[in-house]
């Protein structure tokens, strides 16, 4: 039985100064986006608004792999209320379901079945609002799948807002590693 001095739980040594190797073994990485690129995800988003047939103020939010806010913005014009809280829970709904808020939409509503319906008015509900099925949230995710943030569009047509997220992350993925669910926008009210 070794005696080890641990600090903040990550790094364990041993009473011979050797790192020991039983933390790694029940700890997995995690990765998350850093804000310059959650920055440069939301400024990408606003400037592709300019793509629209019609030009709307939205709100844009960009969480961490936990769902915490990196960063959110508000274009000029914007109302900031129900906007600002609807990008987020966007955004916050693909962090919990590891998926698009389309996706969810489309899984608990598109059929039309009531079941289904009411199972997704309740994980709202119980969600207390963090969770919406309306497009307009993106996944981020790295190269091996793990999920490392989210991005939320709230202040146009639903396809819009996803359009808008979508294309806010796909400046970071020309420079590599990165990908989103969905992989590709649906939007037709592009000029």
């Amino acid at each position: 039985e070794t005696d080890c001095h641990c600090a903040a739980l990550l790094i364990c040594i041993t009473n011979d100064h050797k790192p020991s190797i039983i933390m790694t073994s029940i700890l997995q990485s995690s990765y998350s986006l850093n804000l310059s690129a959650a920055d440069a995800m939301a400024n990408a988003a606003i400037k592709a608004v300019a793509h629209l047939k019609t030009h709307k103020p939205m709100c844009v939010t960009v969480l961490d792999s936990a769902g915490g806010i990196l960063v959110q913005k508000r274009m000029d014009g914007c109302p900031d209320g129900a906007y600002r809280k609807f990008s987020y829970a966007k955004a916050r709904t693909c962090i919990h379901l590891q998926t698009s808020s389309r996706e969810f939409r489309e899984k608990y509503t598109g059929s039309g079945e009531a079941a289904k319906f009411t199972q997704a008015a309740s994980m709202v509900s119980i969600m207390g609002g963090d969770v919406v099925p309306v497009a307009g949230g993106v996944l981020i995710q790295s190269a091996d799948g793990s999920t490392v943030g989210a991005i939320g569009v709230s202040g146009a047509a639903a396809d819009e807002d996803e359009y808008l997220a979508w294309k806010g992350v796909q400046e970071m993925i020309a420079k590599g590693g990165l990908s989103t669910v969905p992989e590709s926008h649906c939007c037709k009210t592009l000029k």
